[in-house]
């Protein structure tokens, strides 16, 4: 990917018992974003659903979306994996979650 690559990852937990949960908000954002672009979210080897898209305006820019497949608490693991597979440096990923208590 080039340098201007950036990944974007929301975190939930799997299984339908957390579907629409407010934990699941930013799994929830990463669905929501696919649809917006078109996309279907492809399971990857690091252990999520991710895919490629534009965000923004024309030409926008490239993005990685990405679910990892985890309980929030082991999401780490995929998010690694997915930034390593697709060279996205830390400063380019973004993480979408609920945890709005724990400091920046």
């Amino acid at each position: 990917m080039s340098d201007d690559t950036w990944l974007v990852v929301g975190l939930g937990n799997p299984g339908p018992q957390y579907a629409g949960n407010r934990h699941n908000v930013g799994a929830m954002v990463i669905d929501h974003l696919a649809e917006r672009a078109g996309a279907r979210l492809r399971t990857h080897k690091a252990g999520a659903s991710a895919e490629s898209i534009r965000l923004g305006p024309p030409p926008g820019v490239r993005a990685i979306i990405a679910a990892p497949h985890s309980y929030m608490n082991l999401s780490g693991g995929p998010t690694k994996g997915l930034a390593s597979f697709f060279s996205v440096p830390p400063e380019r990923t973004i993480v979408l979650h609920d945890e709005l208590d724990i400091p920046f």
